[in-house]
């Protein structure tokens, strides 16, 4: 675990994204084959509701969120690989809904290349995004499938009902193994201004960036916790799933504080220049739905994927430790 000093009082934590499907090749994205069940509230995922899920494990036994975009790439945060790691060190674990034993479905992929958002900047955390390439194609199963990107900017407006998923803490500070089984909540997005009242008290200038997006568990008991960066948001809309957000940090678990996640659309475009680059990863974007959340506010790259994790500092202390995990 490495720490990273910032003069903004958060905690960094991992949680996680989306992806795209070839039009003519592949299943259509965001449909998963398993008829959902969801309800409000956090809950063992069924297997196959959420087949773009995606596990990186990385050395040391760290593990980092990811969803899946095409046959062969897997987007996650930047800060998932702060310090050096050789790309095939890192295994892809894609259709587990469990994190233990051996399902005849999992798909464990070793990592051919690891691309880090060129803007990327550890310090303040802008533009914390990377693409992982696969070493090889994966075929599309019941339980492994990619999620949407769509192809202009949002109709996902605050109140949209939407899913966060990962395999992170099921508490606060837990000392409690995390659980096997994949965690799924259902949380509502918010205004960025409503966000912002929550985290900008005290401090000179916005810790809610342009290009982030805040969603919430209207209860106040459910958010992602640690060990969950990396992982989708995702939200649905005509009977396809979008990825809307990638979780970046939070306020402790659970805390009653919104959670704040990456903006994805606005990297569209950084996105398809590498996937679009590789013949086995061609995409199909959905070009109907608008991702126009934030029509009120500029929209620019420098998007953030962390979560923060102790309560009791992130708003009292002048400076803060970011906590690689």
């Amino acid at each position: 675990m490495k720490s990273f000093h910032l003069i903004q009082s958060l905690l960094l934590l991992n949680l996680g994204i989306f992806g795209f499907a070839e039009e003519d090749h592949e299943p259509t994205c965001g449909m998963p084959k398993m008829v959902s069940s969801r309800i409000a509230g956090g809950q063992d995922a069924k297997k196959g509701e959420n087949p773009w899920q995606v596990m990186l494990w990385l050395p040391g036994r760290r593990h980092c969120g990811g969803s899946l975009i095409s046959s062969n790439f897997v987007v996650t945060v930047a800060h998932c690989f702060n310090g050096t790691y050789n790309p095939s060190s890192v295994i892809a674990i894609l259709g587990a809904y469990k994190i233990t034993g051996n399902l005849k479905e999992e798909n464990d992929v070793p990592v051919k290349a690891i691309y880090v958002h060129p803007s990327y900047n550890a310090t303040d955390l802008s533009n914390n995004i990377a693409l992982v390439e696969l070493s090889q194609s994966v075929a599309f199963t019941d339980v492994i499938l990619p999620v949407c990107l769509s192809a202009t900017s949002t109709q996902f407006t605050p109140g949209h009902s939407c899913i966060v998923s990962g395999w992170g803490d099921l508490e606060f500070n837990s000392t409690k193994p995390k659980p096997v089984i994949l965690q799924e909540v259902e949380m509502r997005l918010i205004s960025i201004e409503q966000c912002r009242s929550y985290y900008d008290k005290g401090h000179i200038g916005h810790i809610i960036k342009d290009g982030m997006i805040c969603a919430m568990d209207m209860q106040g008991i459910r958010s992602p916790c640690m060990g969950d960066g990396g992982g989708p948001l995702v939200c649905y809309e005509r009977e396809q799933w979008y990825l809307v957000g990638i979780v970046i940090f939070g306020f402790g678990c659970g805390f009653g504080h919104p959670s704040v996640y990456t903006f994805v659309p606005a990297y569209k475009n950084w996105i398809e220049k590498y996937v679009a680059s590789s013949a086995s990863g061609s995409i199909a974007l959905t070009p109907w739905v608008t991702l126009d959340f934030m029509n009120t506010l500029p929209v620019v790259q420098s998007l953030s994927w962390l979560i923060l994790r102790n309560p009791l500092l992130s708003l009292m202390l002048s400076a803060a430790t970011w906590l690689q995990w």
